[in-house]
């Protein structure tokens, strides 16, 4: 049975593999990061995703001086620069899924980002998903990960 383990979050993703013991005593169950597929997603923040000072008025001030109070409004830009993240993480953890043939596996995100994450996965990736965990754990330790999941 090939078990893997992805722990994600907005920025990162962190693909764990299983490894079962072998036949020599000393060889025993263990977790393997793949640095290929784990890596850093971009984020853009919001001086990244608009490119002008929209609603940059001069109030009072001389000519060609920059200043005065802006009129404009985030109109949920933060919130569309997070589904798109979001968006961007699920594409990346079904390819990741699809590549390894869609085996059982566990997915580990923050509960704040979680049911989104889990509802844009694609349906194969969603079938193959035994269980999640609410926690980020993009940057535990690798003994760690392994006695929470072995």
């Amino acid at each position: 049975m090939k078990k893997l383990i992805i722990a994600a979050n907005l920025g990162r993703i962190r693909v764990l593999k299983y490894r079962e013991a072998g036949l020599d005593p000393i060889d025993q169950e263990h977790l393997l990061e793949e640095p290929t597929e784990s890596g850093k997603e971009h984020v853009l923040s919001v001086q990244e995703w608009v490119t002008d000072k929209a609603g940059r008025f001069s109030q009072g001030n001389a000519v060609g001086v920059e200043g005065g109070m802006s009129y404009g409004e985030e109109h949920e830009l933060k919130d569309e620069i997070e589904r798109n993240a979001m968006r961007r993480v699920a594409s990346r953890i079904g390819e990741i899924v699809r590549e390894e043939d869609h085996p059982i596996w566990v997915l580990a995100a923050p509960r704040s980002i979680l049911p989104r994450l889990e509802s844009m996965l694609p349906v194969d990736a969603r079938q193959s998903l035994e269980y999640t965990v609410s926690s980020d754990l993009t940057r535990c330790p690798l003994p760690e990960m392994e006695e929470r999941f072995l």
